[in-house]
């Protein structure tokens, strides 16, 4: 209040008091006859009063108006803040929210008002003991309740799920909670965010990445199958290693992105063999040294058709280096040890057991144990030792097998 609205106040009363006094004496004096003298002895009785208690009620007024600038002056910017957060809260798009732990048990305490704008809720509705339980999809109930326990137990965090809207529908929200120092019980003050949108955006990238890794797969196994053409006797190599190589990796527990480009890489890592002729993939008799020499260019020519596709795997490398040994001993580049590129070292193995095990133009198949037995032998020689471990560990233990 100012000081303007505190003089009509006691105007008001002023006039309201003296019209009375006036008024009524007045009546009086005409249905009662002469009562001149004990009239206007009673209306300076009443005016006087009306005046002393308008002045009083003045006095008492500006008090109060002085009080209450004190206490604005005495009052500190932090005490000003605070005693507005909840309106401040509520002219912002986030829902906040406060809560205490007591037994082991969330109860909320307080959420802002514009939860009825976000989520068509009252705050009354949303601080029943049960809402927010029962206001969470079916499908993250039970997993939004153990994610809010632990997130109790660490004193904050976050974590995303869906909560029904009164007209019901659900909207995607980011829950993050965050322990108040100093409280006791203890007390959280957390934040609901309504990542809908965002996440029907991630839902469609995710949708369009997993065309995209079907369209690349498909693009691959269709320049797989162009080498096979020309070496029917390897028919399904490409795919069996990669396919192997893949599995090692999960042994080995390398990413599921990891695994993935290697099972790329598998389907092109002889991809080379197309600029080599037919007939020296396809002789039935060993191959001479000069013959030997040329399919040994498939690696280097591998190389050469991929380095220009833009994989996010480094399956150019992989090509080029499969047929690397770890002591030096390989081909195209003589690499050995830490030159060579895990994918390629896993990817060497594969092609190795993949290759015995497996009928060849100049040789029947020499069987899984055979194969087996050759990275057993060379492990730590001519294969990576934790490559060669994970690859007999998924056969020996899990009983892999190569595909039909």
């Amino acid at each position: 209040m100012n000081k303007n609205r505190y003089r009509k106040i006691v105007l008001i009363y002023l006039l309201t008091g003296v019209l009375w006094i006036i008024g009524s004496d007045w009546v009086l004096a005409q249905f009662f006859g002469d009562f001149e003298n004990t009239y206007m002895i009673s209306m300076l009785k009443g005016l006087g009063f009306v005046g002393l208690m308008s002045a009083l009620l003045y006095v008492l007024l500006m008090r109060l108006n002085s009080a209450e600038l004190k206490a604005r002056i005495n009052e500190s910017p932090e005490q000003l803040f605070l005693s507005r957060i909840p309106s401040y809260f509520s002219a912002i798009p986030i829902i906040t929210y406060a809560m205490e732990v007591r037994e082991h048990k969330a109860l909320p305490l307080w959420i802002s008002e514009n939860l009825s704008d976000v989520l068509g809720y009252s705050q009354e509705e949303a601080n029943s003991p049960h809402w927010w339980q029962n206001s969470i999809h079916p499908d993250d109930r039970l997993r939004a309740i153990e994610e809010s326990k632990a997130i109790i137990t660490r004193g904050g965090g976050d974590h995303y799920y869906r909560v029904k809207h009164a007209r019901g529908h659900y909207v995607y929200f980011h829950d993050e909670l965050r322990l108040i120092p100093n409280t006791n019980p203890p007390r959280f003050i957390g934040i609901w965010r309504d990542v809908s949108t965002e996440e029907k955006a991630l839902e469609q990238v995710q949708e369009y990445s997993s065309k995209l890794e079907k369209m690349v797969l498909g693009t691959v196994t269709a320049i797989s199958h162009m080498v096979e053409l020309r070496d029917p006797y390897t028919a399904g190599h490409e795919a069996r290693v990669g396919d192997l190589a893949a599995e090692i990796a999960r042994k080995m527990g390398l990413d599921i992105d990891t695994q993935y480009g290697l099972r790329i890489a598998g389907l092109v890592h002889d991809i080379g063999k197309i600029s080599v002729p037919s007939e020296y993939l396809t002789k039935p008799t060993r191959l001479t040294v000069s013959e030997f020499e040329i399919i040994k260019t498939h690696a280097s020519n591998g190389y050469s058709i991929l380095k220009n596709i833009d994989f996010p795997w480094p399956i150019a490398e992989v090509a080029y280096q499969h047929h690397e040994r770890i002591n030096g001993s390989g081909y195209p580049r003589g690499l050995s040890g830490d030159e060579i590129l895990l994918e390629a070292k896993i990817i060497a193995v594969a092609d190795v057991i993949e290759s015995m095990a497996t009928n060849r133009p100049y040789r029947h198949a020499q069987g899984i144990d055979k194969a087996l037995d050759e990275i057993r032998r060379n492990q730590g020689i001519l294969y990576d030792t934790h490559v060669c471990e994970a690859a007999l560990k998924l056969f020996k233990q899990q009983g892999y097998q190569l595909a039909g």
